[in-house]
């Protein structure tokens, strides 16, 4: 889908209300207008175009694109990823020593379920590219269904655990999203979820040039407690959060500087500098404490979908892209 539909005025994913201040107009932090509730404080995209904004990458769906000969950066960026849930994995694999069935949402090119694989987990992939799907299945060997959440048909109460990372920002509306997972998880399993953070003295010094904030795909922006506000919606109980950094390149790293400065030219002279000095393909770890990583617990009494009787889940599932 494009990003160039009407723009659409959304309410509030929390309270549903559309009392609002606009924090930054349209093109001034990225492509949609950001807003901020007046009533609870969540900040969102509104107006903002196409109103399920699914991102579908720019390839489209070639069956012959080759996704390791034509972007082998990605591929790149995701295997170094997985480096950053070592931890993530320790901790799942302690509450579940007999391991058991977890299933990511947007798993991409299928890293990070391989590594889970290999822990001896039984792994299913969800992901609406239907590119990224074929390279997972094909080169990885994971089962992915190419559908959204809603449109997987993964049975109620069927898996242990949900891994969703940096797609909570992408989808239409967030607490259907959570409800949907709600549906699927057996009572008494966990979701763990990533998404930017900006209640961060990096937001507050940056403003409109943050990174995450800068992305055209991202719709919501959550804070600590407006995460928390929505899980807790959707019936989930917090296990344990943390905030976290990302493993990038130094190439990546330039990028992220023409980004934030909103000067491309900057972000390549910054790659020139460190392709210069062979730092170009070197690995870094940085943490400014502007990701937010939640574990939560669907409770052990819960039974079905938590869904309010005769609500329709929207949630859609968008490919990984932060």
């Amino acid at each position: 889908m494009s990003l160039h539909h009407l723009p659409v005025t959304v309410p509030c994913n929390l309270c549903g209300s559309r009392d609002n201040i606009v924090l930054f107009a349209a093109g001034e932090a990225q492509i949609n207008q950001v807003v901020k509730c007046k009533q609870c404080g969540l900040m969102y995209a509104s107006p903002r175009r196409d109103a399920d904004h699914v991102e579908i990458a720019a390839w489209g769906d070639d069956p012959n694109f080759d996704v390791a000969e034509k972007n082998p950066g990605r591929i790149d960026k995701e295997r170094l990823q997985t480096r950053d849930y070592a931890e993530t994995r320790a901790m799942l694999n302690k509450l579940y020593p007999q391991r058991g069935k977890i299933l990511e949402i947007g798993s991409s090119l299928g890293f990070l379920l391989k590594t889970f694989r290999d822990d001896g987990w039984q792994v299913l992939g969800v992901e609406p590219d239907a590119i990224l799907v074929r390279y997972a299945r094909n080169r990885q060997g994971i089962e992915t269904i190419n559908a959204l959440l809603e449109d997987a048909g993964i049975p109620d109460n069927s898996v242990d655990v949900v891994v969703m990372l940096h797609v909570i920002e992408h989808v239409p509306d967030p607490v259907a999203t959570l409800r949907e997972i709600f549906r699927v998880l057996k009572p008494g399993g966990h979701l763990v979820m990533e998404t930017p953070r900006y209640d961060t003295l990096m937001f507050k010094l940056m403003g409109r040039r943050e990174r995450s904030l800068s992305c055209d795909g991202h719709i919501f922006f959550f804070t600590t407690e407006s995460l928390r506000r929505a899980y807790e919606r959707a019936g989930f109980e917090t296990h344990k959060l943390e905030y976290v950094g990302r493993s990038l390149t130094f190439e990546r790293l330039a990028y992220n500087l023409g980004v934030v400065s909103k000067t491309p030219g900057l972000g390549q002279l910054a790659k020139k500098l460190f392709d210069v000095l062979g730092l170009g393909k070197s690995k870094l770890t940085i943490n400014l404490r502007d990701m937010q990583r939640v574990c939560i617990r669907k409770p052990l009494e819960a039974a079905g979908s938590g869904r309010p009787v005769g609500e329709k889940p929207v949630a859609a599932v968008a490919s990984k892209v932060a």
